[in-house]
């Protein structure tokens, strides 16, 4: 297993904090985890937790915040002075890998639904100031089932005043594929919404799983549709400031959702580019 596959969200003893080396990102990523119960209201089919597709308890999820801090300044620091690749998982990561990239808001389900997402977001950015270089970005890997929510809006803008960015997950054009993949109540034209909406307001870096279901790739006319929503979203004044379109890398939650070969995606991606005149960025099983 090579180092980009091996996402464990867990390190040592910490509870919220775990570092990765991305593959999207382009080395180390530090992830903060809001929701290590499993809080989701997706239930992806390639997601490494098999989650229910509903939004359970959030009172029995208040993040300890002191104890994230905590984490983060711990492995920031651990990053910086080198320690962080002594004798853990990251020791095998070659050495233009060891660049800390970012802090990602990511995790076991949906960030925005802690019910302390801006608060956290505020202390994350104080902590970046303090402990990372100008270049580190702060990144929300988000459904974008809350871009709507004032809150959610307000803690982004603290992000982008701190080389902040918003990743938000499109893994479908069509209802029909929408709730094949990533298996939500909530509807797909609320989320093409939430995307319009947001992306007027700033950029979003569209990131897109496509993958085998029961050994099937997805059909031409399912790429052109997705293709055909962000052209929905740019000529409505929104801008997408790159597409990320990857394939499975890990284990899935169902044993039928399975990598694409790398033609197969390349040709996905060809269509996707010509078809809109995005910037758009592949990222293989492997």
């Amino acid at each position: 297993m090579s180092i980009v596959q091996h996402h464990p969200r867990r390190f040592e003893t910490n509870r919220y904090v775990y570092p990765v080396i991305s593959r999207r990102s382009g080395g180390l990523s530090v992830g903060v985890n809001l929701s290590p119960t499993g809080l989701c209201n997706f239930s992806c089919v390639y997601c490494q937790i098999l989650g229910e597709p509903e939004i359970k308890n959030s009172d029995s999820v208040l993040i300890n915040v002191p104890k994230l801090e905590t984490e983060l300044r711990n492995v920031l620091t651990a990053a910086n002075d080198g320690t962080l690749y002594a004798n853990t998982y990251l020791s095998s990561t070659p050495p233009e890998k060891r660049v800390l990239r970012d802090i990602a808001f990511s995790g076991d389900g949906e960030p925005t639904l802690a019910v302390q997402f801006s608060e956290i977001v505020n202390r994350v950015a104080d902590i970046r100031r303090e402990l990372c270089s100008a270049g580190t970005k702060i990144v929300l890997i988000t459904n974008g089932t809350t871009l709507n929510a004032v809150p959610v809006r307000n803690a982004v803008r603290v992000m982008l005043d701190n080389n902040g960015e918003v990743w938000a997950k499109l893994d479908a054009g069509t209802p029909e594929m929408f709730r094949a993949v990533s298996r939500s109540r909530i509807t797909f034209q609320k989320i093409v919404d939430n995307l319009t909406a947001a992306a007027k307001e700033f950029p979003l870096v569209i990131q897109s799983c496509f993958l085998m279901l029961h050994n099937e790739p997805p059909k031409e006319t399912d790429i052109e549709r997705y293709a055909d929503v962000l052209n929905s979203i740019t000529n409505s004044g929104g801008t997408i400031q790159r597409v990320q379109i990857y394939t499975v890398a890990r284990s899935t939650a169902e044993k039928w959702a399975t990598p694409l070969s790398d033609d197969t995606l390349n040709t996905l991606t060809e269509i996707v580019r010509q078809r809109t005149g995005l910037q758009i960025a592949a990222f293989y099983s492997k």
